[in-house]
């Protein structure tokens, strides 16, 4: 069963990881031990979706919950659909007084890391071994979502950071895909110089927009060996490196590169950059994956006019970066609530969702990046009906993990403030308020405090990974 609440357009779930919570110890004095139940493992499960738009929601509706309660004819799965920042709100305030959705539509790692702390989410350890979860999922993302040895949530969906471009502009104006630092610089140069808006970018629509492009930044400039340094504790985020790779993007924006400047940044909306996208007046745009189910909207018939579009990997900044490296992380999760009455239910339908393969590498197929579950598959395990673009994006993502060519998004790996004043500080940067150095000496201050406080999830082992 569904219903539907509001209609908007689907907001990324990686803006949740900047969620407030308060204390445990206020919560927990707050709201007593008022706990829930394994129940049944029948009846009525409540999962409150941020999905939007007719089409996203009736292909759930469809496909995913009804397909499950036909599997599960003894539940019936209530699904409700907020916007994505009613959403947080809701679930924030709900958990704290011991109510809501039996599943809960979480933020990414960290903050599902203090939430676990306040004993608000379920301990899933017995479905574990129920169910067999471990060998269902990447270690890597299950690990994520681990403390003190107990894993209190699923990762949703597997995130990465693309470098789309115009297909049909790079053809016409005889553009290769950059490969370095100083053909990316030329291109940029080349097309500014035209005219044309080198990378599209806007934080209208999203105001945590500006951590995907310090996520790209400090990926394929300080690197994914020095992210890991830092995250762990043994650099600093003040370290030459990090503070270089900030100087780098506000040299991009100074240029007139990101964004068409500072001004249109703040000002531009993303409909109207992903319009100029489409007829070819921006080149490129650095976005995530889930970016995949939305941009065809700017090209084609529909949108009158005769482009394609493709995606590469963001080359590397750095000599000392590895071509083809791509960051990795979590946008969003899947927990049960502590509170629940039916947890044995809410955990089959967890999982019916991860347990399925087939199931799950046809959702992978049918929608671009939405459900992009971080399940161990081979390439010729997708189906052949996948846009080959979506595809190819699957296979990178796997063999980047694979070859241990994988690098962090802030939005998984760092503390929830911290994440926050990526952005917001990057702001700062840009209007001159702060400096590329003051900038990461705060961030290296507020995430210290963090750390120490525990609030980190379990980094991927260095390596070949799972």
């Amino acid at each position: 069963m569904t219903a539907s609440l509001s209609r908007r357009r689907f907001l990324s779930g990686a803006g949740l990881t900047a969620l407030g919570l308060a204390s445990p110890s206020l919560l927990l004095a707050a709201c007593g031990d008022s706990g829930g139940s394994a129940g049944t493992g029948t009846g009525k499960v409540d999962l409150w979706l941020d999905i939007q738009g007719d089409a996203n929601q009736k292909y759930f509706n469809d496909s995913v919950a009804a397909a499950f309660e036909k599997a599960k004819p003894g539940i019936d799965l209530n699904t409700t659909y907020y916007k994505g920042d009613d959403l947080r709100r809701l679930v924030q305030t709900a958990l704290q007084s011991r109510s809501g959705p039996d599943i809960v539509r979480g933020p990414s790692a960290t903050q599902t890391i203090a939430w676990s702390k306040a004993h608000l989410l379920a301990d899933l350890n017995p479905y574990v071994e129920k169910f067999g979860w471990k060998d269902k999922l990447s270690t890597w993302a299950v690990d994520a979502f681990t403390t003190d040895g107990k894993l209190y949530a699923l990762p949703m969906r597997v995130d990465t950071m693309l470098l789309y471009f115009n297909k049909t502009l790079f053809a016409d104006k005889g553009w290769s895909q950059p490969t370095d630092r100083a053909s990316l610089e030329a291109l940029a140069t080349e097309a500014a110089g035209q005219g044309i808006t080198p990378f599209g970018s806007s934080n209208v629509d999203w105001k945590a927009a500006g951590e995907w492009l310090m996520t790209v930044f400090w990926n394929l400039y300080s690197g994914p060996d020095a992210l890991r340094q830092a995250l762990t504790g043994e650099i600093k985020f003040t370290d030459p490196v990090f503070v270089d790779a900030v100087n780098l993007i506000k040299g991009y924006f100074d240029k007139g590169w990101i964004g068409g400047s500072v001004e249109k940044y703040f000002a531009v909306p993303s409909q109207e950059i992903g319009a100029n996208f489409g007829k070819g007046k921006v080149a490129m745009i650095p976005q995530g994956n889930w970016f995949m189910s939305q941009v065809g909207q700017y090209f084609g018939a529909k949108a009158k006019n005769d482009n394609d579009w493709d995606w590469m990997a963001t080359p590397p900044l750095r000599a000392e970066v590895k071509a083809g490296t791509l960051p990795l992380g979590i946008g969003g999760s899947f927990a049960i609530n502590e509170a629940s009455k039916n947890k044995d239910a809410a955990a089959e339908y967890l999982n019916w969702y991860y347990g399925d393969k087939t199931a799950a590498l046809k959702r992978m197929a049918d929608v671009p990046s939405t459900y992009n579950i971080p399940i161990d598959f081979t390439d010729s395990d997708v189906p052949s009906t996948i846009d080959p673009r979506s595809g190819r994006a699957l296979a990178a993502v796997n063999k980047a993990v694979a070859a241990g060519d994988y690098g962090f998004v802030t939005w998984t790996w760092w503390p929830p403030k911290t994440d926050v004043f990526v952005y917001e500080g990057l702001e700062q940067v840009l209007t001159g308020k702060l400096t590329p150095a003051a900038y990461c000496a705060q961030l290296d201050q507020m995430f210290t405090q963090e750390k120490a406080d525990g609030n980190l999830p379990q980094l991927p082992a260095k390596g070949p990974g799972k």
